[in-house]
């Protein structure tokens, strides 16, 4: 695995996630400068409230930020002039287990650009669900943005 361009992904990705608004980002940005312990640059930790009142740590990212519509609001749309990015579904099963190992987060909260069509963008983020439920075990939290267009089969 390539550390190096997946910490590159992870900081297009969630910078781009930042847009959504259904959670807040902790906004810290404290770095590990002289080979302490710890680093908040906080790439994609979001942080929600239960029912309870309880605070959760999500890893909020994007599939991808490539999107065939040019929709004037968005970020992301297709004429925008930006670092474009993608994981695969491995690359976000693997950041996940990995960040809830380590406690960074309790749960991923997971949205996407539309990489070639509707239905083949929900298709790709259902089985980065399907992955972590069936194959990992997780039983954290998932949350994933239903993506316009896409049909109901």
């Amino acid at each position: 695995m390539n550390y190096e361009r997946i910490k590159e992904k992870l900081e297009i990705l969630a910078d781009a996630a930042k847009y959504d608004v259904s959670c807040s980002s902790s906004g810290s940005k404290r770095q590990n400068k002289n080979k302490g312990l710890g680093d908040s640059s906080g790439m994609g930790i979001c942080h929600t409230y239960t029912e309870d009142g309880r605070c959760v740590s999500l890893l909020k990212i994007l599939l991808t930020n490539v999107c065939i519509f040019d929709c004037a609001y968005c970020v992301t749309r297709k004429s925008n002039d930006i670092k474009r990015a993608a994981f695969t579904v491995q690359e976000v099963v693997d950041l996940t287990i990995n960040f809830y190992r380590r406690n960074y987060i309790e749960g991923l909260f997971l949205s996407s650009g539309i990489f070639k069509s509707p239905d083949a963008t929900m298709e790709r983020l259902i089985r980065v669900a399907k992955k972590l439920r069936e194959e990992e075990n997780f039983n954290g939290y998932i949350h994933l943005k239903s993506i316009p267009g896409a049909s109901d089969d």
